[in-house]
């Protein structure tokens, strides 16, 4: 009698033991998704995209030469909190591919040709509550970006980032203001920053000046859609010949401006898959050599076609 007391008792423990921990889980979870919403709609563990501009011709070309562009991008985040409940770490890791094809005539000569250009970076992203209303972004990336057709050194590093302060001003609207060191115009510049959320039951908008703006509807429905204008690009060293310059070329400056819909598909509340498509303008392609002459190749505006997979957690139940 007494050992089936015992055996019921050490049961009652763990069942306790184990409704503490689930407890002390979802709070933590839940306290991620509240924090990782300040920035944006979805926060996303992990996540595959690749977008694809086909060839246009190169302007002020007299030779017909056209250049197009591949992009790849994976990226996985690990979400850190801190025992004072009020600052949210997320580790990201990103690997970024653009491969450049070029075709016409060079050198008198019809050519086709394709080179690579790599990004890989760690950022680590700072969100800290600073009151009942205010809140502290601040994202550190350092990077590598080259072509990657010889050993790392030193200019192949790239150090990145931005800081972003954040007003909750109802459950509905946030704004921001703050500063970025950035190469997403394809050149390294300070830029300051500004952003607005506004979000409702049925829309989501997020404008982050001057990358862009995107606007959902149907946000949490297993079908969404929207529209969206988004600035993003690089800057990468530069080791080996590149076929459209002649000269030698030691940085490569890349960047453009998406515009169109977009749709998504949610599946299970965690699986999500986004189609894009649209018109790539403001676009920029250009090649420094070490003296620090800009040789420009930009492309004429063209239309782009963008997929993505990601896994995002399960929102809170509202």
């Amino acid at each position: 009698m007494d050992q089936r007391i015992t055996v019921i008792e050490q049961f009652q423990q763990f069942k306790e033991i184990k409704m503490q921990i689930d407890l002390k889980f979802k709070t933590a979870i839940l306290f991620f998704l509240v924090s990782f919403n300040i920035l944006a709609q979805d926060f996303e563990l992990f996540k595959v995209q690749s977008a694809y501009y086909p060839n246009q011709t190169i302007e002020d070309s007299e030779t017909g030469r056209e250049v197009g562009f591949w992009e790849w991008n994976a990226q996985l985040a690990i979400p850190q909190r801190l025992k004072n409940e009020k600052t949210v770490l997320i580790h990201q890791l990103s690997y970024t591919n653009l491969r450049t094809d070029v075709e016409g005539t060079f050198a008198n000569d019809e050519t086709e040709a394709s080179k690579d250009f790599h990004a890989i970076s760690y950022s680590l992203n700072w969100i800290q509550t600073l009151g009942p209303k205010w809140n502290l972004a601040v994202n550190l990336s350092p990077t590598f970006a080259s072509d990657f057709d010889q050993s790392l050194n030193a200019d192949d590093f790239f150090f990145l980032g931005n800081a972003l302060a954040i007003k909750t001003v109802s459950t509905k609207f946030k704004y921001g203001f703050g500063l970025a060191y950035t190469t997403s115009f394809g050149r390294q510049l300070v830029i300051p920053m500004g952003m607005i959320s506004y979000h409702t039951n049925n829309m989501a908008l997020d404008i982050i000046l001057p990358n862009g703006l995107s606007v959902v509807f149907n946000k949490d429905k297993a079908f969404h859609y929207g529209f969206q204008a988004r600035l993003n690009g690089g800057f990468f060293n530069n080791t080996s010949d590149i076929q459209i310059v002649n000269d030698e070329i030691d940085r490569v400056g890349y960047a453009r401006l998406n515009i169109g819909p977009k749709i998504g598909f949610r599946f299970n509340e965690t699986i999500k898959i986004n189609l894009e498509g649209g018109m790539a303008i403001a676009r920029r392609l250009d090649f420094v050599d070490p003296e620090g002459e800009t040789f420009d190749r930009t492309p004429e505006n063209g239309p782009f076609f963008k997929v993505g997979l990601s896994f995002s957690p399960k929102r809170k139940s509202k």
